[in-house]
């Protein structure tokens, strides 16, 4: 997504903030099934400062602190109850000192009353913040309120951060965020980011996050990638744990762009308006024991108001890769033993076809941790057609573990109902690929790689509801069935509604319709599709020599696709004569590549039957095998005989 990053500073005057009492949070009920039960911290005595200074401390008294000197390093200052307000000028702020430890008193408030825009800057290492109430500062977008310059080692705890614009809160590497309480702000709770993914050991944890992005980014500049609860970027190595995270006017935790090794664990995430979590163009995470229900109902009833199916999520995968070439603690997108409860949508994996290195698609200019900012011309025309550039330049969202989940879905409580045909999806699709001229990866070669080719596997999860899946493109909508057949293989071991779908066959025919397409006759015979005295129910096929031939045929290529090299298939169909003496046929079964090309071809013999006869084989398909079909072939002395065909199938 397009992103600003932080301006300098101008070096003026210290001081701190004063203002109202933190509004009283509502208690938070654990939802079933919920590994943690979070609790609330907006509003609750866990954000109460010490009620007398600690031994040593400066004390700064209420009122206007701009002549205050908050610069020391290696000191504690007490901020006793109260509003404490900084010089009335924008770049008024505090510069701590190394090692500095800030506290306040039960009700010290520190209040930029609309003019200053930056509470604590500059790149002070070691420094702590504790039980202080920071609001009323009027950071610009993308830029914090609190550690601005996202200086390391700092430890933030028990505080709340209310009603401030831009990020309340900016992190830098090794800072220990825990405990506070992030309400009510313009654009962030909290934004991470520094340059050359520096950013290590990050800890959020037991924090509650609700009510952000008041300015309602998303809105106001469309696609500027600027909102939620909660934000990363090119974070190496972060613990998102404990923490509430509700009611923010976007996504709740959202990590975009080059990020890695991240465990998201036991958080209670719910009531966002967009997605409940977000990993975008992103490495190795473990998403694991959350509760994660009522996301994305605003964001889903705005596209299905405009007629936009694709899937808005409770976890949204987007190029986001599990990737053994980047050091982390997993080498996987692994998502397990989380609850999901009646958010819009499950979870969507999502693989831009045109995003990559060098790509106008790619709007953060930025390219892969594989290939580096310093090689990234590499990835151009003619190089980037072949490995290790065709593979290294782009992420594809690969190595994505889903198993040991709970998705619950009931559409008629998504917000007083939803059509089906836009909510409760599971999704893993890519669009068409069309640009830049030069790119390898146009067509449906990122479809079919998501799909088939990039280790993405669903098993072992618990199903209850209407849920429906699309793959590969927008236009595949499929039943559980149908996602958990021999085509797509998903969902091993789960169950829906408390049974397993059975997977459909690779072919089924038993010419119900009114067409006998697509079987087309070569030369010396007819096709025609009866109705009535059939195998099963009301139609079959009849075959019919229209002439003398030693080799009258017909076939019903392309057939079939969704078949799987090295399984073992089952072959049948119901057969009779028709008219006169049926002549002896061989119906050739032919294995093909992606390409069309014969593989194989397996006979069945269909010799001479006045009654229904099943003629049956089984086979294993050839390496390089995508698709089935077949012939019928036989000889005939004139025209006239006939023979009938029912219940065509093709079965593992």
């Amino acid at each position: 997504m397009r992103r600003t990053w932080p301006v300098a500073l101008a070096a003026l005057a210290t001081v701190v903030l004063g203002g109202a009492t933190p509004a009283s949070g509502d208690a938070v009920k654990p939802a079933t099934g919920a590994t943690k039960a979070t609790a609330a911290v907006c509003g609750s005595s866990s954000l109460n400062g010490p009620t007398t200074p600690p031994a040593g401390a400066v004390v700064v008294p209420a009122g206007d602190n701009s002549g205050v000197d908050l610069r020391k390093a290696n000191t504690t200052y007490y901020f006793e109850t109260g509003t404490h307000t900084l010089e009335a000028a924008t770049y008024a702020q505090i510069y701590p000192g190394e090692g500095a430890t800030f506290i306040g008193a039960p009700g010290a408030v520190l209040d930029g009353k609309g003019v200053n825009r930056y509470a604590f800057t500059q790149g002070a290492t070691g420094v702590t913040i504790q039980y202080l109430t920071v609001t009323g500062f009027v950071a610009p977008r993308d830029e914090g309120v609190v550690n601005h310059d996202s200086a390391d080692n700092w430890v933030v705890e028990h505080n709340t951060f209310r009603n401030n614009s831009g990020a309340a809160l900016m992190a830098g590497a090794a800072n220990q965020i825990r405990g506070n309480c992030f309400k009510d702000n313009g654009q962030y709770g909290l934004n991470a980011y520094k340059a050359g993914n520096t950013i290590t050991d990050l800890v959020v944890a037991d924090n509650e996050f609700t009510g952000n992005n008041t300015d309602d980014w998303e809105h106001q500049e469309p696609g500027c990638g600027c909102t939620g609860g909660m934000k990363f970027w090119a974070v190496n190595g972060a613990d998102v744990t404990g923490n509430w995270v509700h009611g923010n006017h976007g996504p709740g935790v959202w990590a975009d762009t080059n990020n890695n090794d991240f465990l998201i664990e036991d958080n209670l995430i719910e009531d966002n308006e967009s997605l409940g979590i977000f990993y975008e163009i992103s490495y190795n995470a473990v998403i694991r024991d959350n509760t994660i229900r009522g996301n994305a109902w605003k964001s889903g009833a705005e596209r299905a108001a405009k007629g936009d199916p694709f899937p808005e999520a409770a976890i949204y995968l987007s190029e986001a890769d599990g990737e053994p070439r980047v050091a982390a603690r997993t080498s996987k997108i692994e998502i397990t033993g989380n609850l999901f409860e009646n958010n819009w949508g499950g979870i969507t994996g999502w693989a831009n076809a045109d995003r990559f290195c060098n790509s106008p698609a790619s709007t953060t200019g930025d390219c892969t941790l594989i290939v580096g900012p310093t090689n990234r011309s590499t990835c151009s025309a003619p190089d980037i057609n072949d490995n290790p550039l065709y593979t290294d330049c782009r992420w594809w969202t690969k190595n994505v573990d889903v198993h040991h989940n709970t998705f619950t879905f009931d559409p008629s409580a998504i917000g007083g109902g939803c059509a089906t045909q836009y909510c409760g999806h599971m999704a893993l699709l890519s669009n068409y690929g069309t640009y830049p001229d030069w790119s390898p990866y146009k067509g449906d070669v990122i479809q079919k790689a998501i799909v088939h080719d990039s280790n993405n596997s669903w098993h072992d999860n618990t199903y209850t509801g209407p849920w429906q899946f699309r793959v590969g493109d927008m236009d595949t909508r499929i039943t559980p069935a149908q996602w958990v057949g021999l085509q797509y293989g998903q969902d091993a071991g789960s169950t829906f509604d408390g049974g397993t779908p059975k997977p459909p066959a690779i072919a089924e025919h038993d010419f119900e319709s009114d067409s006998t397409s697509p079987y087309t006759p070569w030369w010396g015979s007819s096709v025609t599709r009866l109705t009535g005295d059939a195998h099963g129910g009301t139609g079959s096929l009849q075959m019919t020599s229209t002439e003398s031939s030693s080799a009258v045929a017909l076939d019903n290529y392309p057939g079939y696709s969704g078949v799987i090299a090295g399984t073992s298939y089952h072959v049948s169909l119901w057969y009779r004569q028709a008219v006169a003496t049926m002549p002896a046929v061989t119906w050739n079964v032919r294995w093909r590549d992606e390409s069309g090309t014969v593989l194989r071809t397996d006979a069945i013999s269909l010799d001479p039957k006045t009654a229904w006869t099943e003629a049956a084989g089984t086979f294993t398909a050839p390496a390089g095998t995508t698709r089935v079909d077949w012939t019928f072939v036989w000889t005939a002395s004139g025209a006239g005989p006939a023979f009938q065909i029912d219940d065509v199938a093709v079965r593992a």
